[in-house]
């Protein structure tokens, strides 16, 4: 689930959620809430605050989008994440590209070194997704995840 800048803003919704997943806290771990990289970015203390309300009730929470700006939002390790999307921007490519293979290689062993999952978002090619398993990601989402023809589960 996308949570919205505005969402994040606004001072009593993670409150109003958190009650909602602690009512149902076997639905709660199915849960899973994201928000963008550039709102980590740019509204961190808003983000882990977040994470700090939803974290306790089972549900993970995550980045979506995220690739250039990680390296500059500080104290990521501090966001309160369970995940980060890595935007298709960063993954498109990381078969036939060096240098986008270990720009990619280099965020997963920096976001593996903080405990957290990494997902790579808009997989479209096999040679891709091949080379993004090599680097390490744990799960991908995109067009080529979900060919039958592909044989993939993830």
């Amino acid at each position: 689930i996308n949570i919205s800048p505005a969402s994040l803003a606004d001072s009593g919704f993670a409150a109003r959620l958190r009650t909602q997943l602690l009512a149902m806290p076997r639905a709660a771990r199915d849960v899973w809430l994201e928000v963008s990289e550039s709102a980590a970015a740019d509204q961190f203390e808003l983000v882990r605050e977040f994470a700090r309300q939803v974290r306790p009730t089972g549900a993970r929470f995550g980045l979506e989008h995220a690739g250039e700006r990680l390296s500059r939002i500080e104290r990521l390790f501090e966001a309160g994440l369970d995940y980060v999307k890595l935007d298709a921007a960063v993954t498109h490519g990381v078969a036939t590209d060096a240098s986008r293979a270990a720009f990619a290689k280099g965020l997963v062993t920096m976001l593996h070194s903080l405990s957290l999952q990494v997902i790579a978002e808009g997989v479209t090619d096999a040679n891709d997704a091949g080379a993004l398993w090599a680097a390490g990601v744990d799960g991908m989402t995109g067009a080529w995840v979900t060919l039958p023809s592909q044989g993939a589960t993830n």
